[in-house]
């Protein structure tokens, strides 16, 4: 039988795992006092193990910090505890992409971060290259899949998703360019967006029929800069760029993190919502699989000219194919 994590252990590993996580710039104790609202030398003493942390505190730290508890009570488990964030009515665009700003601002300030992105469909980052395709890829979400009452009633423009929602963007892709990733692609993985274009287009819900065009060439203006970045295996801010050509219609959209030697996985679902987990067995399992579905796969960052043109080729000539029907 599988030992379980012993009950004074369990305080120790809370707070290694905490430490993993915070700059080498940020004090542990100050931070703690801070959370908890207590003083720095009633921090030290939970650092310490003197003071056991309560329920209470332990709730107060995870709402602040990507901190996992099933990772320490029981990392060997095939119970898997997940956090869940969604976009909904309680948690908006803004908040969510005010989380997403966080976990990327953790994944650069830590030591060798380490990305892979098993990607369905565009990574979101990408998208966040054309503050256009944004909008576009915001409005849809928020009106089709959220089904937001503000925007039931409104024809898609340039100006429907607010300024500052695309300044965050910006920020997110930004550091998205600076963090070393390793993305896997299929030749499939624009169908998904064209499909929205296309219905939007059939729905007449564009305030005017001329952005499409413009949406579109913002699209392959993005694939690409996304092949440019691949040519030379590095995004535009300095991040390091392995990109990989799957056969195989890839099933979902997950992301294998190590931050600190730390893993984390994340899996995205209902287009917008997100599940995470940093449970040893799980993280195991699915760096395993990314692995090997690096190893069935076909580099195209740097290397294999002839074969990343094709792949590039093959996405730009559906793009094209969409303009063509429908502008």
């Amino acid at each position: 039988m599988e030992a379980e994590t012993e009950p004074h252990n369990v305080q120790a590993l809370f707070i290694e795992q905490l430490r993993t996580i915070m700059p080498s710039t940020v004090s542990l104790a100050d931070e703690l006092a801070e959370t908890l609202n207590i003083s720095r030398d009633s921090a030290y003493r939970r650092i310490r193990g003197e003071t056991p942390l309560s329920l209470d505190e332990v709730n107060r730290i995870f709402k602040h910090y990507p901190i996992s508890i099933d990772s320490i009570i029981s990392p060997k488990s095939n119970s898997v505890l997940i956090h869940h964030q969604a976009v909904d009515f309680n948690h908006s665009l803004k908040e969510w992409l005010s989380s997403l700003i966080q976990k990327l601002v953790l994944v650069k300030s830590s030591t060798n971060p380490e990305l892979i992105f098993s990607a369905k469909d565009i990574p979101v980052f990408h998208y966040f290259r054309s503050p256009l395709l944004t909008a576009f890829k915001f409005f849809v979400w928020l009106k089709s899949v959220i089904r937001d009452p503000q925007y039931e009633n409104m024809l898609f423009d340039a100006d429907a998703i607010h300024k500052e929602i695309l300044y965050g963007s910006q920020k997110a892709w930004q550091l998205y360019a600076s963090i070393p990733t390793t993305e896997i692609w299929s030749d499939e993985i624009i169908i998904g967006t064209l499909k929205q274009i296309q219905f939007y287009y059939q729905c007449a819900y564009f305030n005017d029929n001329t952005i499409v065009k413009e949406i579109l060439d913002a699209l392959l203006g993005v694939i690409q800069e996304v092949r440019q970045d691949a040519s030379i295996g590095e995004k535009s801010a300095g991040g390091g760029f392995e990109l990989y050509c799957n056969e195989i219609l890839i099933p979902d959209n997950t992301i294998f993190g190590k931050m600190n030697n730390q893993s984390r996985v994340y899996i995205n679902y209902n287009t917008m919502d997100l599940l995470s987990s940093q449970q040893e067995s799980f993280c195991e399992r699915t760096e395993a699989y990314m692995k090997n579905l690096i190893n069935s796969s076909s580099r195209i960052s740097t290397t294999a000219e002839k074969e990343r043109n094709r792949f590039f080729s093959k996405i730009e000539s559906k793009i094209e194919a969409c303009k063509l029907s429908i502008v």
